[in-house]
């Protein structure tokens, strides 16, 4: 039995739940359950990001103690899990004790390595990046990401140097030993690289900031924000206290992130990691962002979509089906209220579950719930959307495994339509058990490779589908409601 440890990027908790969010929970759940069809002995983590410069503006605007804003902004995380489904297996926070141990001990050890030293520096720093940004990747004196000019800080800190690994990072990369996909993000790293990494401050003084994680040694620093949430893909598995679950899943299989923080984990992480003389992750998966109605969410366009509202009102399944289905796996993608009802009604309530409604009436009827045996005239359509599916899902490509099941289920129309089992039902009764054995076995198989991605569904599809007998249950998808 082969390992996977699949872990999502944590969310910061200045803020609840959006759909990027949701979307990084549906790829790292599906690509779990995925393995979990494989037989793989599989970890699945996620988590919250609670320290830093950030929670501490936020809360005091809000007038709230930072720990009061982490924890009532990660308890709709939380939720937010339980919403769409997700089957993950721990849910870090860094404000644990148990995640401050642990990256107290990996501090620990990249500082016995001798690569940390104190400097004085003055920087400009991105509150929203939570990183010192230089004036080259500025945007006409403004952050590219969050469109504000940074603050000019002054201070004493504890630098990591990481400038030592850029040599080591790319021979990783270019080796294939870090895998970073697509490929497309791969060369943007590789080009970043090419221009050597800086030293990075991992300090801040308590002066300028309380809110993080002690320094070792140092009564007047705590840890820089990136430094300490990096290491909870270690520290969930116990790291600080108990290496058993370390042994058995690190490195981790996948970090799933989105495309803004590559650098932080392609470039801090893995330098940490090298200082610290820890195995390396095996790939990093980078997804893109989500777009409203073809623009970047904004409230003030009045276009932010929340994915909890979407959820209470249509259910987990057709949202977890349209962000996998609509949006590229690697890239942007936009969701669109108009678009998710024809996806809805097109391919989910029509395609696939009229064809499992009309097989099932017909079988039950004339069979009275007994299972026809077929002749395995649809087996070489199956196979074909089997290979597309397992090729979809092990290239980090879930909406291409998807077009995939889909082909089956047009394959399986289509087979309607030319067979006519209803008119088979008066002439051909011989015929009409060949065609409802093919079109259940078919059946069976869209709701096994439909499991990682619409689980409530396709269990109702196998259930409906027992190996011994049939049952007509309720309509998979019922009409949408404006």
């Amino acid at each position: 039995m082969a390992k996977f440890y699949l872990t999502n990027a944590i969310a910061y908790v200045n803020a609840g739940p959006h759909m990027g969010h949701a979307l990084e929970l549906c790829q790292g759940d599906a690509l779990t359950r995925y393995h979990r069809m494989l037989g793989d002995d599989v970890r699945f983590l996620v988590g919250t990001d609670e320290h830093g410069s950030k929670i501490a503006q936020v809360a005091k605007e809000k007038g709230l103690e930072p720990q009061a804003l982490a924890d009532q902004n990660a308890a709709l995380f939380v939720e937010m899990n339980e919403k769409f489904g997700a089957a993950n297996d721990d849910f870090i926070r860094t404000t644990s004790e148990l995640h401050k141990r642990g990256a107290q001990k990996v501090w620990t050890r990249i500082a016995e390595a001798g690569k940390f030293y104190e400097k004085e520096y003055e920087g400009k720093y991105c509150t929203g990046c939570e990183a010192f940004i230089l004036d080259k990747d500025l945007v006409e004196g403004k952050c590219a990401i969050h469109l504000r000019e940074p603050e000019v800080l002054k201070e004493k800190n504890i630098f990591f140097k990481l400038s030592e690994y850029t040599e080591a990072i790319k021979a990783k990369v270019l080796s294939g030993e870090l895998e970073i996909r697509p490929n497309s993000r791969r060369n943007e790293f590789l080009s970043f690289l090419e221009e050597g990494l800086q030293d990075v401050s991992f300090s801040r003084p308590k002066t300028s900031l309380k809110w993080g994680i002690q320094v070792p040694g140092y009564e007047d620093q705590v840890m820089y924000v990136w430094c300490d949430a990096l290491t909870n893909y270690l520290t969930a598995l116990g790291y600080a206290d108990d290496d058993s679950l370390v042994e058995k899943f690190w490195p981790a299989d996948v970090h799933l992130i989105g495309k803004d923080i590559i650098r932080f984990h392609c470039g801090i992480w893995i330098g940490m990691l090298l200082a610290a003389e820890l195995p390396l992750p095996k790939a990093v998966y980078v997804h893109g962002f989500v777009t409203s109605e073809g623009q970047k969410m904004s409230k003030s366009l009045g276009n932010v979509v929340d994915p909890m509202e979407l959820v209470n009102k249509y259910g987990a399944d057709p949202v977890r089906y349209y962000l996998l289905r609509e949006i590229p796996s690697d890239g942007d993608g936009d969701f669109s209220r108009d678009r998710f009802k024809v996806v809805y009604k097109d391919e989910l309530q029509n395609t696939l579950g009229n064809l499992v409604r009309r097989m099932l009436t017909l079988a039950i009827k004339n069979f009275e719930g007994k299972v026809p045996q077929g002749d395995g005239a649809l087996q070489v359509s199956i196979d074909k959307a089997w290979a597309g599916f397992h090729e979809g899902f092990l290239g980090f490509d879930m909406k291409g495994a998807l077009e995939s099941v889909m082909e089956l289920a047009r394959a399986g129309n289509l087979y309607v339509d030319q067979e006519k089992p209803w008119e088979l039902a008066k002439t051909d009764r011989a015929r009409l058990e060949l065609v409802l054995g093919n079109l259940i076995v078919l059946c069976r198989e869209l709701g096994k490779m439909l499991q990682p991605v619409i689980p409530e569904t396709s269990q109702k599809i196998l259930t409906q589908l027992g190996e011994d007998q049939l049952i007509l249950g309720e309509a998979l998808f019922p009409p949408l409601e404006d």
